[in-house]
């Protein structure tokens, strides 16, 4: 069966995104300290991220809702530290935008550019991701046909929605796709119980520890995504 679709995870996978993250929540603090001082004495960078992770086990709707979580919290700090309903909402967007645009200063990971620009000239792409990333302000939204999120569709990876969604899109089978992310249950258990093809992208090197599944192809460097995806294309076909 020919290879017609290849969906790819992004956070770990394009780019390393912890630090991303940290920088974003640094410039939201600041943004804050200058808004509203008083949120930022109530609630330290610290103390703030601590209380983000309370809201999420509180709430557990949320964890996957990153996006209208961050938000969530940011309106309730505003309130707590005494600001009417409407303003605190107001702030609470005006943070969270400052947050989203820094959280979408990635650096993509050496080879990447070059590899998606190469496959999407091949194959149409579709972005899988349990994050809130923004393509169009990361500058790569143009090399794929879509991008789907947990938050979108209300389950995360490894649940199968987002991989049925990308299949549904495209109009193609399970057979016909292959999957790349970094995730070892997340993405690559996911998708290959689907009956997906899957590339696991290594990059740190790590012990693969899925006893049940193996993937398709592991890749080191993300040049080497090409190759392992031409690999898995003859493959199919044969």
């Amino acid at each position: 069966m020919a290879l017609r679709l290849l969906t790819l995870d992004l956070d770990n996978t394009l780019w390393e995104t912890d630090p991303v993250i940290v920088a974003a929540e640094r410039k939201t603090h600041a943004w804050i300290s200058e808004h509203c001082p008083q949120a930022a004495s109530f609630y330290s960078l610290e103390a703030l991220r601590e209380y983000r992770n309370q809201i999420a086990e509180c709430y557990p709707q949320l964890r996957f809702q990153v996006s209208k979580l961050r938000e969530e919290v940011l309106r309730r700090v505003f309130m707590q530290s005494g600001v009417e309903r409407e303003r605190a909402a107001a702030l609470a967007a005006q943070a969270f935008q400052v947050f989203y645009r820094a959280r979408s200063e990635v650096t993509l990971f050496d080879g990447a550019a070059e590899a998606l620009q190469q496959l999407a000239a091949q194959y149409p792409l579709i972005a899988l991701t349990n994050g809130n990333a923004d393509l169009e302000l990361i500058g790569i939204n143009t090399l794929f046909h879509a991008y789907f999120t947990a938050e979108q569709l209300g389950a995360p990876k490894p649940q199968p929605d987002l991989f049925q969604a990308a299949l549904q899109h495209a109009g193609v089978s399970a057979q016909e796709c292959i999957h790349i992310g970094d995730h070892q249950e997340q993405d690559i258990v996911a998708a290959a119980r689907l009956g997906m093809k899957t590339i696991w992208v290594n990059l740190s090197d790590a012990a693969w520890a899925e006893a049940d599944v193996q993937p398709d192809q592991e890749i080191t460097h993300l040049s080497q995504l090409p190759a392992a995806v031409a690999a898995l294309a003859e493959q199919m076909s044969d």
